[in-house]
């Protein structure tokens, strides 16, 4: 059996795939969530560190896996009251290691390919900041009961409210001459 080293600490940019995958490398760490862009871009704000797990490890039929976790706490905008909810985003993958298209598409149905560049390496940032975009809510709101939307003043009587006059009645008055 192969040796799993563990390290806890800020997670590389960048890593050798193959390599990894071949010792069985474990890695646990943070990344800084200023230097996810993108992350930054779709929300009003983050926890200073996103936490994330990698493991590098091949399955039955001998695929280059690499296995994930990663977890943020973020501010969004609530589309009910447009006060800012703060969000859990957690995200768990498995992305099956590809140099090409061709090796890509001979993937089993069940894996998902992330491809390597042309030295074998990985953008392990760009891959968890993916994975954390994947999983925000498209339309974020707070729980049904905390959100300042429901909370507006005493209940108005609705049949207090003036009587409208029917548009289609000048109508009804035409046809009738």
């Amino acid at each position: 059996m192969m040796s799993r080293t563990m390290t806890q600490a800020l997670l590389p940019k960048r890593v050798d795939g193959p390599k990894l995958v071949e010792v069985n490398q474990h890695l646990s760490g943070k990344i800084d969530s200023k230097q996810l862009t993108r992350l930054s871009a779709a929300t009003l704000g983050c926890d200073p560190f996103v936490e994330c797990v990698a493991d590098f490890d091949r399955d039955d039929e001998r695929h280059r896996l690499l296995i994930g976790r990663c977890e943020a706490k973020v501010v969004m905008e609530c589309q009910r009251c447009l006060e800012d909810v703060s969000l859990d985003i957690r995200s768990e993958f498995t992305l099956a290691m590809v140099f090409n298209d061709d090796q890509a598409k001979a993937l089993p149905k069940r894996l998902e390919s992330i491809e390597l560049d042309e030295d074998g390496r990985l953008e392990l940032w760009e891959i968890f900041e993916d994975e954390l975009l994947l999983c925000l809510p498209d339309f974020p709101m707070h729980p049904e009961g905390e959100c300042q939307a429901y909370s507006t003043g005493p209940e108005q009587d609705t049949a207090e409210e003036v009587k409208r006059p029917n548009p289609f009645d000048v109508l009804a008055q035409l046809k009738q001459k």
